[in-house]
């Protein structure tokens, strides 16, 4: 006698499912986004790092030395300055001779060069390609930031890490080597190098990048770590004398 309702009730239960998946009862659960891979992470970090007006940041440099000039004579330690992308840059180069360690201050902008000398500290207009300079890490269209949307390979999602009291991305991968020369002055890129990146997990502006070239020496590599902080503040950058 109590097969019928049962029946009853399993036919009603099976209707109502049914009517609720077809979105009759009620709205259908929504389709979750697709989370991005890591390379995709890595281009947006890239796109929104390079949307910014302005940043400041801090360059070190070890392991295979890297040469301020052609002729040798002055080995870069470190590297922070200002970026205003709309002006120029300023930088300070700390740096190593024979007679110790000295700071070269460099002005880039977009038709001149100025640098200080490291002996008088006097300002002086120098050719571009003179001296290394910093501002082309930042090209728009082969630096650092360009780079990450269209030539960062193998990308992997090593996790997520706390970076100055805030949740960054750590993501890792490549690049080439070729890619890299362009933007170091030859410095980088004897072989593929090795890429690590730090990116605020809600801003996805970058934090800090590291560069390892295993090519120039597997026990003491060259390695270019890289810090921002400070982004979209007023620098004001202007031309320190006349050429």
């Amino acid at each position: 006698m109590h097969i019928p309702i049962l029946a009853g009730w399993l036919t009603l239960i099976l209707l109502s499912s049914t009517l609720a998946a077809c979105g009759i009862l009620g709205s259908p659960e929504p389709t979750p986004s697709p989370t991005p891979t890591p390379r995709e992470l890595g281009a947006s970090i890239g796109r929104t790092t390079q949307t910014s007006q302005s940043v400041s940041f801090s360059i070190e440099l070890s392991g295979k030395p890297v040469y301020s000039d052609s002729s040798g004579l002055f080995v870069i330690n470190s590297i922070s300055g200002d970026l205003q992308r709309s002006t120029g840059m300023l930088a300070i180069l700390t740096v190593s001779s024979i007679a110790g360690v000295a700071e070269i201050r460099v002005v880039s902008l977009t038709t001149q060069f100025y640098v200080t000398n490291p002996i008088t500290r006097q300002w002086q207009c120098l050719a571009p390609d003179a001296l290394f300079d910093p501002a082309v890490l930042f090209d728009p269209a082969q630096g650092i930031e360009s780079l990450l949307q269209s030539d960062f390979e193998e990308v992997s999602l090593v996790g997520m890490e706390d970076f100055d009291g805030r949740r960054n991305y750590h993501l890792r991968g490549s690049i080439a080597g070729l890619r890299l020369q362009a933007i170091s002055d030859g410095k980088l890129g004897a072989g593929p190098v090795t890429l690590d990146l730090w990116a605020d997990a809600e801003t996805l502006r970058a934090t800090k990048l590291q560069l390892v070239d295993t090519a120039t020496d597997p026990v003491d590599p060259s390695t270019w770590t890289l810090t921002f902080s400070d982004y979209d503040q007023d620098v004001a950058i202007r031309a320190p004398i006349e050429c």
